[in-house]
């Protein structure tokens, strides 16, 4: 008879030690599995999210490794090693238990993180952020609690790192201060990738390409990069042409003499506004108007009014429906006006002298 872990084993020492070993091994490895499956269904991860989906999975091995160190744990007092055995056994058992619950701990997080911004898309851009962020917070726990379990005091590990976290926040606090914008940024979304942006100080402007931990990258329509650091760009008023929606208001002004026919001018112009919104892919066949704006110094001024589909189209939107009034109006008859300014002076008086008398 043998007594084990408070149990009554009907077998001698030798056999029983292995023989317990081996249910533990065999309850661990059970666990590990229904604790992947129930977490593969807790944790409905993104199909394209290939962290989420290798994480769920591998649950299974840190859960089953962290059970069955737990069980040598409370095996290995009765185990009769003498002196430095017992001791070393003991560590290497109890930094297998935390590596294990960390692992376990880490992965399960990493999982749930990445469920939970897959039902908020709001989210998504800061999944990257959220994991790391998970990770480190995790990896520090598992450290703390490795150094507790062998003995050595925390407290004043803790202080020490308490100090150098300060000094060092004080020497990095421009690259902290991106850090925590770029969180801002990524949470907050006044920005997203692929958005076309406008800075009002600097005047940059651009595609966003990517939002980092320090800085974002625009993309400019002649294909260079600038670079922003994330401070700057969440402080500085900017314009975001593709929020609410991406599509906007395209204004093309056509200046003609002040002795054209308004209807007539008007007319034709409606009419290649409407031939464009079907004939041109960067314009939109809706919201299309033209509107005569102020009088202008040499004529009257008609604004077109149409909606382009992005930023980018204004170019070719706006080359086509110029080109088109042009030969529209030429064919017409109808002249644009050019700028031009008439002075008008009045006629001069002589006065002469009357002659002596």
């Amino acid at each position: 008879m043998t007594r084990l872990a408070g149990f009554e084993v009907a077998l001698p020492p030798l056999l029983a030690i292995p023989v317990l070993v081996g249910v533990l091994l065999l309850v661990a490895l059970l666990t590990g599995r229904l604790v992947a499956s129930l977490a593969r269904r807790w944790f409905h991860a993104a199909p394209g999210d290939d962290v989420a989906n290798r994480a769920v999975p591998r649950v299974a091995l840190p859960v089953t490794v962290a059970l069955f160190s737990a069980g040598l744990f409370l095996l290995a007092p009765e185990v009769a090693l003498l002196g430095a055995r017992g001791r070393w056994l003991r560590v290497a058992v109890t930094m297998l238990l935390v590596v294990s619950c960390a692992m376990a701990a880490t992965r399960v997080a990493v999982a749930g993180v990445s469920a939970y911004a897959s039902t908020r898309p709001t989210m998504a851009p800061a999944i990257s952020v959220a994991r790391m962020a998970a990770r480190i917070v995790i990896g520090i726990l598992a450290v703390l609690t490795g150094l507790q379990s062998l003995g050595v005091p925390v407290t004043p590990l803790l202080t020490t790192l308490g100090i150098g976290s300060l000094a060092v926040a004080l020497a990095l606090q421009d690259t902290l201060a991106n850090f925590f914008a770029g969180l801002y940024l990524l949470a907050d979304r006044p920005v997203r990738p692929g958005d076309y942006v406008k800075l009002s100080e600097g005047g940059a402007e651009g595609y966003v390409e990517s939002i980092g931990w320090r800085s974002a990258r625009l993309r400019t329509l002649k294909g260079n990069t600038v670079i922003v650091p994330n401070q700057k760009l969440s402080q500085n008023i900017l314009t975001n042409y593709n929020l609410p929606d991406a599509d906007m208001i395209l204004v093309v002004p056509i200046t003609v003499p002040f002795e054209s026919d308004l209807v007539a001018v008007e007319k034709h112009l409606t009419d290649e506004l409407l031939q464009a919104g079907r004939d041109v892919p960067e314009i939109l066949p809706r919201d299309q108007a033209v509107r005569l704006g102020d009088l202008g110094p040499s004529g009257l001024v008609f604004h077109c009014v149409v909606r382009v589909k992005d930023f980018e189209s204004q170019g070719v939107a706006g080359h086509q429906l110029r080109r088109r009034i042009a030969l529209r109006l030429k064919r017409e008859g109808i002249p644009f006006s050019y700028p031009q300014q008439v002075v008008h002076t009045a006629p001069s008086s002589v006065h002469r002298a009357s002659p002596p008398e």
